[in-house]
């Protein structure tokens, strides 16, 4: 029993410390103060002077790792991204307050890779586009308000 009182103490006094710190971000490192001497790892969450969650991610090294999410202030997702080492790798999806989809983009390593697309308002699809290790690729579509196909072009 005493050992599970120590333990769950040490975890809660280990949380509070986490959760009240100010990290230091400088030159794209998190730091655990303004010396800059220790780089940060762990979870981060900002919020909202009204106290809703604004963003959580995990930092590894002084960088973002993993899944990084921000919220509107009404508690929907706005963005949910994904970061290896600092860099963007993975999905990255954006929404509107209502929660629909509204961009999509793929990254590999920090470069853009694979297919881009953006939506209206009304759901409609307006952009897809293409990319490898960073560069222009494939065919690229633009639709009109109706989903009509008003552009398309090969890099």
């Amino acid at each position: 029993m005493t050992k599970k009182l120590t333990f769950t103490l040490f975890l809660l006094l280990y949380s509070y410390q986490i959760f009240s710190q100010q990290l230091v971000l400088h030159n794209g490192y998190y730091y655990t103060d303004n010396t800059q001497s220790t780089l940060y790892t762990g979870p981060y969450t900002e919020v909202y002077p009204s106290g809703a969650l604004k963003l959580e991610m995990f930092i590894k090294n002084g960088l973002p790792d993993g899944i990084y999410v921000v919220y509107f202030e009404n508690g929907k997702i706005e963005e949910v991204r994904s970061y290896y080492e600092g860099k963007f790798h993975g999905t990255w999806r954006t929404y509107d307050k209502n929660g629909i989809l509204i961009a999509e983009a793929h990254y590999n390593k920090g470069k853009k890779n694979g297919i881009w697309r953006i939506w209206d308002d009304n759901g409609i699809l307006r952009y897809e586009m293409r990319y490898k290790e960073g560069r222009k690729t494939g065919f690229w579509y633009m639709w009109n308000e109706r989903g009509k196909l008003i552009s398309e072009k090969k890099y």
